[in-house]
């Protein structure tokens, strides 16, 4: 149990020393980088997009970019959630198993679409046709997405064993 109010503490520390002024930058930047579109050079180096990429595309990446981090904070107050039913003693609980599906399918979602969005972003910028084999943070989202998705079905699982167990007593 103190594992967990460990975790919980972290979680709730990320939480609002992180996410809650991300949400607030990120709710400025969205409506600042259409009134000055140069405001993205502060997201983009030279490395990401060179100077003869347009303003319009470096804002429609931008809005890309908004979105795959906005799912992500969406994922961790999921998550915080899922740990207060921890918490009441209560790791069966309906909604433990679909959130616990819930962030699985976002974080691999958002691990296939950042690795699509950073190949179409070199394509688009720099014109290299770069594919990466290797180790990346998308591939390891996507991993991870695929664990909370496994670990759904084994609290399913266990869910009806609990009922069936219960049933008979």
């Amino acid at each position: 149990m103190r594992k967990l109010i460990i975790l919980k503490s972290l979680v709730d520390f990320v939480w609002i020393v992180t996410c809650i002024p991300m949400l607030l930058l990120m709710a400025f930047f969205t409506a600042y980088m259409f009134i000055d579109p140069y405001a993205l050079d502060i997201v983009f180096d030279k490395m990401t997009f060179s100077d003869i990429a347009s303003n319009t595309i470096k804002q429609i990446f931008g809005l890309l970019y908004i979105v795959v981090v906005s799912l992500s904070i969406y994922c961790l107050f999921i998550f915080r959630k899922t740990l207060r039913y921890f918490q009441k003693v209560k790791p069966f609980h309906l909604d433990v198993i679909r959130n616990f599906y819930k962030i699985g399918y976002l974080l691999s979602g958002i691990g296939v679409f950042g690795s699509l969005l950073f190949f179409i972003a070199r394509l688009v910028s720099q014109g290299q046709f770069k594919i990466n084999l290797g180790l990346s943070p998308f591939i390891l989202l996507v991993c991870l997405g695929l664990f909370f998705m496994i670990l759904s079905e084994v609290f399913k699982v266990a869910k009806q064993a609990k009922e069936e167990n219960e049933l008979t007593v």
